[in-house]
């Protein structure tokens, strides 16, 4: 599962409108938005508030971003986007560098244009995701019994997610064949995905928990708003008895 990466705000409208030279200060609405799906490169967009008719805004050239004291490369300063169906949007300013290392607990963005300093910092951005179940509070390993009330405590705690997915295929199936069970009726709180197990048949699966969300934010300095996304999928071996 992996998310859209909002790179346009699109509107529909009968005129053209203007791009703008702003200053960081001078953009309403401004969000850090940082992007990372596990892949080796993170994008950082800066969002703004864009209703349908008003400007798009470009940031100085020499605006700069640095992620726990490392350069990114401004990739995008923001442009105004048509098509020739009459659509316009406003392709938010974009930087681009390397994936930090998933042991750092900290990840310190720092954006400054030379007149205003803004800052964003998230827990565990990077981090390698997991998850412990539990039944009646007591965790369970490699078993669970069909009917029970299934409480799966994602990591790192300081997630929270806005999406999830739960399915368990049964082991053996002949190749080209899926016996897969999606779990309906999730039940999502912070960093909890609560179910009701019913398979309809017993044995042996491949447990695989899908989440997307945002990481835990420790600051947010300036910005209207600051989100780190990420989307995991982990799989384990489950027994359904």
């Amino acid at each position: 599962m992996k998310k859209l990466v909002p790179l346009l705000a699109l509107a529909v409208t009968a005129c053209r409108p203007a791009t703008l030279d702003r200053d960081l200060k001078d953009i309403p609405g401004l969000t850090l938005h940082a992007l990372y799906d596990g892949a080796s490169e993170e994008t950082v967009l800066l969002e703004y508030d864009s209703p349908a008719g008003s400007s798009c805004y470009r940031i100085p050239a020499e605006t700069s971003l640095t992620v726990n004291g490392e350069s990114f490369t401004l990739d995008k300063r923001g442009e105004l986007y048509d098509t020739p169906s009459g659509f316009f949007g406003c392709e938010f300013p974009r930087f681009k560098g390397p994936a930090r290392p998933a042991e750092e607990p900290l990840t310190d963005y720092v954006l400054s244009d030379g007149k205003s300093s803004l800052r964003a910092a998230f827990k565990q951005l990077h981090a390698t995701r997991g998850f412990r179940i539990k039944v009646n509070g007591v965790e369970q390993t490699n078993t669970l019994r069909n009917g029970s009330a299934v409480d799966i405590e994602w990591f790192p705690v300081t997630d929270i997610i806005d999406g999830a997915q739960v399915a368990f295929r049964l082991d053996g199936t002949p190749e080209g064949e899926e016996d897969t069970y999606t779990i309906q009726g999730l039940r999502v709180d912070a960093n909890h995905i609560r179910f009701v197990l019913d398979v309809r048949r017993l044995g042996n699966y491949t447990l695989r928990v899908t989440a997307q969300g945002q990481a835990g934010v420790e600051s947010c300095e300036g910005f209207t708003s600051c989100q780190g996304d990420f989307v995991e999928e982990v799989r384990i071996p489950m027994a359904i008895e």
